[in-house]
């Protein structure tokens, strides 16, 4: 059963709140129960609560602002604190975590701020660089985002061989980073055939899957490639083929990628890796050289370093969260909807499905036409739908400069420095897995726009609780004000 909820139209009033702000609205929920601050209550079992976790300081939220019972100060760095010191003269760092210690050495001049270090409850890989700036796991300004999408095309443009171009992305995490970069390119090489393909973790009914493929340290190991569609896959004499992923340490999801693209028959003469953070030592571009034998490979990335983990106590590893009772039905896209995952990809010759016309339509319905210049809006993507989500963000952030992005998702981290606030939550999908909400603190956004390709009935409820009230845009554009 899906609940209910009060339809209200946004922008008419406080849509977030009952009474005094601050105060969630108390929602109807399966079985009968009630859902409110504090204790579960009778009648509602524990999957139904949203389980938050908030430390006493929060995330850097827009400048400016600094309301409500949250402070405000920056987050520390990778480097910073709670670390035990290396030997001199290594610039190695050590950081202790539950299961083990991890040694990071950042190379000679790299940026600063790019990431922030967690814990995540998996066993294969205990540790995460939590990207600053991919808005994912922490809410980020979209012009910040654009920025970084512009400095990792410009640096692998110069790396590009005179053929066409083929560009590919990881589910989830990397969905919208490589469509950016995709996007980057586009546009600097407009007389280019260039074509853009993620990986998904969802079959449209009655597709064809190109091949499967692994992540072997991820908590979701499978990846599913779709045969995309005409115009987007580029390869051949002269042609170059772009991995996009927010980081690599090993390069074996690089690798297995590139061996069944080899083995599906493509050839390219040139294979570049695309990163955030790049703690590989090359590792990742020797990998792919072995799967692709005859191209060449390259690697840019805003970071480099290197890497070397110590594991603790056998009991203190990690484990995986277990399944969980389902909040939402069971899902399938269809391939066909305005705003679902180009999961067949995106040639260059594609219109954006983001016009000014439907970015001005969704934001009108959406109650953000009645609010003040400096009014703090908040954009979430969710799981793999996150490029359109960030392109409706990036445009309306020029009307509202204090527009931040982020998204759902399927990667459980434990709370610490990184991970201030956390909403747990059952799966947009219908598969019975948890998802979760990083960093976000309801009471300090003025509005807060949720795009959804699986409609009202896959956003859970306990994800509205959490929030207050959100305004839905679904698979089709079609906004619905909840609280």
């Amino acid at each position: 059963m899906v609940p209910e909820y009060r339809h209200s139209p946004c922008g008419r009033g406080d849509c977030r709140h009952n009474g005094k702000r601050g105060e969630p609205v108390i929602a109807a929920r399966p079985g009968g129960g009630i859902i409110s601050p504090g204790a579960p209550q009778a009648g509602t079992s524990a999957v139904a609560i949203a389980l938050v976790w908030m430390m006493p300081a929060t995330v850097a939220l827009p400048t400016g602002h600094n309301k409500g019972p949250f402070r405000m100060r920056p987050l520390k760095a990778v480097g910073d604190g709670n670390m035990a010191a290396a030997p001199a003269g290594t610039h190695w760092t050590t950081h202790r975590l539950t299961a083990g210690s991890l040694h990071l050495k950042a190379a000679a001049g790299q940026p600063a701020n790019l990431f922030r270090l967690a814990e995540r409850l998996n066993p294969k890989r205990a540790f995460l660089f939590v990207s600053t700036v991919l808005g994912r796991h922490i809410p980020v300004a979209p012009k910040d985002h654009r920025a970084v999408l512009q400095r990792l095309a410009a640096k692998l443009s110069g790396l590009l061989p005179d053929g066409p171009v083929f560009v590919m992305g990881y589910a989830e995490t990397a969905v919208g980073l490589g469509a950016g970069v995709f996007q980057e390119l586009r546009r600097a090489h407009p007389r280019r055939a260039i074509g853009y393909q993620s990986t998904t973790r969802f079959v449209p009914r009655g597709r064809d899957v190109w091949f499967r493929m692994e992540e072997p340290h991820s908590h979701a190991s499978a990846h599913v490639i779709l045969a995309p569609k005409e115009g987007v896959l580029q390869d051949g004499p002269g042609a170059g083929l772009v991995l996009v992923d927010d980081e690599t340490t090993t390069g074996t999801t690089f690798r297995n990628l590139a061996v069944n693209l080899h083995i599906a028959g493509l050839r390219f003469d040139r294979v570049i890796l695309v990163t955030l953070t790049d703690w590989s030592e090359g590792a990742a571009a020797a990998a792919v050289s072995d799967a692709m034998p005859g191209a060449e490979v390259a690697s840019v990335s805003l970071f480099n370093g290197a890497w070397l983990w110590e594991p603790g106590r056998l009991q203190d590893k990690p484990q995986l969260p277990g399944m969980i009772a389902a909040e939402c039905p069971a899902w399938q896209p269809t391939g066909r909807a305005a705003l679902e995952v180009a999961r067949f990809g995106i040639a260059g010759t594609d219109a954006g499905v983001m016009t000014p016309g439907r970015v001005a339509r969704i934001a009108s319905e959406a109650g953000l036409d009645v609010l003040p210049h400096n009014a703090r809006v908040l954009v979430l993507g969710a799981g793999e739908h996150v490029w359109v989500p960030f392109l409706f963000a990036e445009t309306v952030s020029g009307r509202y400069p204090n527009t931040r992005f982020a998204a759902t998702t399927r990667s459980p981290i434990l709370p610490g420095d990184a991970i201030r606030r956390k909403i747990v939550f059952g799966d947009h999908y219908g598969l019975g897995l948890a998802m979760y909400l990083y960093n976000v603190a309801p009471e300090e956004w003025d509005r807060i726009v949720l795009f959804n390709e699986t409609g009202l009935e896959g956003v859970p409820g306990t994800l509205i609780d959490a929030l207050g009230a959100v305004a839905v845009v679904d698979q089709d554009a079609r906004v619905a004000c909840l609280r």
